[in-house]
């Protein structure tokens, strides 16, 4: 027999099946432009035949029932964050990812994106708390490493830039983003 939760749970696992996946935050932090919504067919994707379409503000509406209907279930407080976050809505992101942080302090993944969201807010300061304590958990995380790079760079601390980049070369040294942060980073001691 299915529960209410369960319910919920199913259409929210639809819903999500049709979202964006989760994408590594400061790829997309960086840039200048809001992320764009959803077309009919990147929505309805997977969907069985006849399924209703369904648009973006329709899933965060009914994302943000199952989440006020359970508040303090991680998984489902997390995607809803997400989904907010990949809709633009980024003070609500913040506000939920703080929420996932409170439940579960140790998931370095839902860290990282709380980081990401203050720092897509313009709070920096809060985005390098973040991060930093996401490398407590994890010092090998590389999304936490790329935005900390970033955050040096912008603060003209070479020294600590060069310190990160250094961290990530030996953690992952074909990481894709190597190239641009050694540019920027070459970028600020052309600009001493």
């Amino acid at each position: 027999m299915l529960s209410s939760r369960n319910i919920h749970f199913a259409i929210l696992g639809i819903i999500l099946g049709a979202s964006s996946g989760y994408v590594f935050a400061f790829y997309r932090a960086q840039s200048s432009q809001a992320p764009s919504s959803l077309t009919e067919t990147q929505a309805n994707a997977d969907m069985p035949v006849g399924h209703p379409e369904v648009n973006n503000e329709q899933m965060l509406a009914a994302m943000k029932k199952a989440v006020e209907a359970d508040p303090n279930q991680p998984d489902v407080v997390k995607r809803y964050a997400m989904a907010l976050f990949d809709a633009g809505h980024f003070d609500e992101a913040g506000k939920w990812f703080g929420k996932a942080v409170e439940l579960e302090p140790k998931n370095v993944d839902t860290r990282s994106m709380y980081g990401a969201v203050l720092w897509r807010m313009g709070d920096k300061e809060g985005a390098g708390a973040q991060l930093e304590e996401t490398l407590k958990i994890d010092p090998r995380n590389i999304p936490s490493l790329h935005g900390l790079t970033l955050l040096a760079i912008e603060k003209r601390d070479a020294v600590r830039a060069a310190q990160l980049i250094k961290q990530i070369e030996g953690i992952e040294p074909a990481y894709g983003q190597l190239p641009d942060l050694r540019t920027r980073l070459q970028a600020l001691h052309g600009g001493q």
